[in-house]
C-alpha cells in the first residue's frame, strides 16, 4: 500500500462546556418528543397525559414552585451520588431527569411518591436516557401523571417525591436535603 499522508486524531466534545439549563431544555424537549411511546409505557403514574383529568369537570395541573436546577451539579453527584437534574411540569404531566455517578454498569433508579403525606407510596422507574463519559455520569429519565381522580376522593394538595439510585447492594437517596421535591396540585 500507500504512504499516509496525515493522521487526524478525533476526539468528542468536551460535555462539560454545554451549559446546564441548555442541556435540561434538550433532554425535556426530548422527553416530549418520546411521549407515550417510551416514557408512558413504563414510567406511568395511573393515568396517561391523554386521559383528560376530569373530575366533575375540574382539570388539574402539576405545579413544581421550589424546585431550581443545581449549578455545580457535577462535584454534587460525586459526592451523593445522585440528583435531580431537572424537572419540568406540563398539565397534569411532571418530567425529570435524574444525574447519577456511573461507579458500577448495573444501576437502578426509580422515583418514590406519595400523594398522601407518606402514609401510602408508589415507585415509578426511570429510563436511562445518556452517558456523559467525560464526568463519568448517567442520566435519566421520568414521567409523573397525576391520578386520575373519582368522584369520591379529593384531589391531593401536591406529590412529595425522593429519588432513589440502587448501585453496588447500596442505596443512595437524593430527598431535597430531607425536605423532599414537591409538585403542588392546582386546579384548572
Amino acid at each position: 500500500g500507500l504512504d499516509l499522508e496525515s493522521i487526524r486524531y478525533m476526539s468528542p466534545p468536551d460535555q462539560s462546556q454545554i451549559p446546564l439549563m441548555q442541556e435540561c431544555l434538550r433532554l425535556q424537549l426530548g422527553q416530549l418528543r418520546l411521549g407515550q411511546n417510551q416514557l408512558g409505557i413504563h414510567n406511568m403514574y395511573k393515568s396517561s397525559p391523554s386521559s383528560s383529568l376530569c373530575s366533575s369537570g375540574k382539570q388539574y395541573n402539576l405545579v413544581s414552585k421550589q424546585f431550581t436546577s443545581p449549578t455545580n451539579l457535577i462535584p454534587l453527584i460525586y459526592e451523593k451520588q445522585v440528583m435531580l437534574e431537572c424537572l419540568y411540569t406540563k398539565d397534569s404531566a411532571a418530567y425529570g431527569t435524574v444525574r447519577v455517578h456511573n461507579c458500577n454498569y448495573e444501576k437502578f433508579v426509580y422515583i418514590r411518591l406519595t400523594e398522601n403525606e407518606w402514609q401510602t407510596y408508589n415507585d415509578i422507574t426511570a429510563s436511562h436516557s445518556m452517558n456523559f463519559p467525560v464526568d463519568n455520569t448517567d442520566s435519566f429519565t421520568f414521567q409523573i401523571v397525576l391520578s386520575k381522580s373519582n368522584d369520591d376522593t379529593a384531589e391531593p394538595n401536591r406529590i412529595l417525591f425522593a429519588i432513589c439510585l440502587k448501585s453496588m447492594s447500596q442505596e443512595f437517596w437524593d430527598n431535597n436535603q430531607g425536605w423532599n421535591y414537591v409538585l403542588d396540585v392546582f386546579e384548572r
